[in-house]
């Protein structure tokens, strides 16, 4: 897939399957997250899943501007609305996230933090990337989706870039071949949250 401004969902999986998010959690130009993010949808596919990518550019979420705390869903924003429609639509999570400083984006703090009962419950596996793999941020995400009432599912998948995976100011040149090393950390990952769906269901 290519990178587009105008879809904010595209499923690429099995009517009647479970539902699963992958989150680009990035936001600025010249990111590689939506790139990582395709390749991660894409190994998936095949899978008995529906498979959603969200991209938090598109989706294009205002800053906190509910005059409630989340926690109590009394939302009066149609953005705010909408959000929680997509997010509770998800039966599971899958996260597309650098590590910025040490830590996880605002934009995915922000959309985690604007809804809080549509998060509760869900099994969410965290995928980060950055030039030392991103467990930092990882680490940061924890104590968030155990307020959530997230369900953090592991194993981890942590996928480290060099200068070289990059163009001259731009994304990377082979985003396949970054993520391909990963693949099997992350069909593992997908497996788990089939696993834990499995048992929320027993």
């Amino acid at each position: 897939m290519t990178e587009q401004s105008t879809v904010t969902t595209e499923s690429v999986g099995h009517e009647g399957a479970p539902v699963i998010g992958v989150i680009v959690s990035t936001t600025r130009r010249n990111r590689v997250g939506r790139q990582i993010a395709d390749q991660v949808a894409g190994l998936a596919t095949g899978d008995d899943a529906d498979v959603r990518l969200i991209d938090l550019a598109e989706v294009a979420l205002p800053f906190l501007d509910e005059p409630d705390m989340p926690a109590r869903g009394n939302y009066v924003e149609d953005t705010t609305k909408k959000w929680a429609r997509v997010v509770a639509s998800l039966d599971a999570v899958v996260i597309v996230t650098a590590e910025y400083n040490g830590g996880y984006p605002a934009p995915l703090k922000n959309a985690l933090g604007t809804v809080w009962a549509a998060w509760n419950g869900k099994p969410v596996l965290v995928v980060s990337y950055g030039g030392r793999g991103g467990q930092r941020c990882t680490a940061a995400l924890v104590p968030v989706f155990q307020t959530l009432r997230m369900d953090k599912i592991g194993p981890d998948v942590s996928i480290t870039q060099s200068g070289d995976d990059y163009a001259p100011h731009g994304p990377l040149t082979d985003p396949g071949g970054v993520v391909e090393p990963h693949r099997s950390e992350i069909k593992a990952g997908f497996a788990a949250l089939h696993a834990a769906l499995r048992s929320g269901r027993d």
